[in-house]
């Protein structure tokens, strides 16, 4: 996916990562990495709007570094960086366990973006952080709920309520920032049931198939299209034997994409509301 700015997400996280790289050879031992720089680091999901600040003159730039400090240490003050003055105890700070560079824990790099994420963002992220292994070589969450409920009761730090009102919607079970964006599109905006995530298809005792957002008592199951899936011809062909496979175990599947859930947003809600109803009256029947 393209910003506004014409570079791919990709391309902003190997911007800040190679930011970061060459700020850290200067570091100070006080000073520790937060907020996005902390999220690009943990390889956790933001909007792209994350990544730019808008000039003075218009046009958009890259967000300056976020380097923190815990008072009453000074917050650095140079080009390319923007220092944070941390209260005591408002952040936990740990060393990355490849980089080995000081930032934010993954349950205060949460914590810390309440005051700029939106809400649908700030969940996102959080899922993000306490996503469960769902394949035999995913790595452990970063972080758990507890962690999480730990980090908003430090103190009257900024973006409490919105950390609050996203904390009772952050599940272990979302695999990206999209799948999340479509549960909350089906629960808050179309008030449908609470759906499982990645819900496991079974044939024969072996898992086949991980589908996105599920009802699995009417069979319906509703995937996520990213762009990658349209672009590869290999993934777009593996992607009509699982759905030609899921349809013959019974399932119907309702695919999504960005224009569903950014532009078409409304229709698409209508869709799930009766695609759901539909199979709600089948298996009633």
């Amino acid at each position: 996916m393209r910003t506004h700015t014409g570079r791919s997400g990709d391309e902003c996280e190997a911007s800040v990562l190679r930011r970061v790289g060459e700020y850290a050879v200067r570091m100070p031992s006080t000073q520790f990495f937060c907020l996005v720089s902390a999220c690009v680091l943990w390889n956790a999901p933001l909007p792209p709007s994350a990544f730019f600040t808008l000039a003075d003159d218009g046009t958009w730039k890259d967000r300056p570094l976020d380097v923190g400090v815990t008072l009453p240490a000074r917050a650095p003050r140079c080009d390319g960086v923007r220092g944070r003055s941390v209260n005591p105890g408002w952040a936990d700070v740990v060393e990355h366990p490849l980089s080995g560079l000081p930032l934010t824990s993954p349950a205060s790099t949460w914590a810390m973006m309440g005051q700029f994420l939106a809400d649908d963002d700030l969940i996102a992220l959080g899922d993000a952080m306490v996503r469960e292994p769902m394949h035999p070589d995913d790595p452990p969450a970063l972080a758990s709920l507890a962690a999480l409920d730990t980090a908003i009761a430090v103190g009257r730090r900024p973006g409490i309520p919105r950390l609050r009102e996203a904390l009772p919607f952050i599940r272990t079970r979302s695999r990206s920032r999209q799948e999340t964006r479509l549960r909350l599109a089906l629960t808050r905006d179309a008030r449908l049931p609470e759906p499982s995530l990645n819900w496991p298809v079974y044939i024969d005792e072996v898992v086949v198939a991980l589908i996105d957002v599920a009802y699995p008592r009417v069979r319906v199951g509703f995937e996520y299209e990213g762009e990658q899936h349209l672009t590869d011809a290999a993934q777009w062909a593996k992607d009509i034997r699982r759905y030609e496979m899921l349809a013959d175990l019974g399932w119907r599947i309702i695919r999504v994409t960005k224009s569903d859930l950014d532009l078409e947003r409304t229709a698409f809600i209508r869709r799930a509301r009766a695609a759901v109803a539909a199979s709600v009256r089948a298996a009633d029947a």
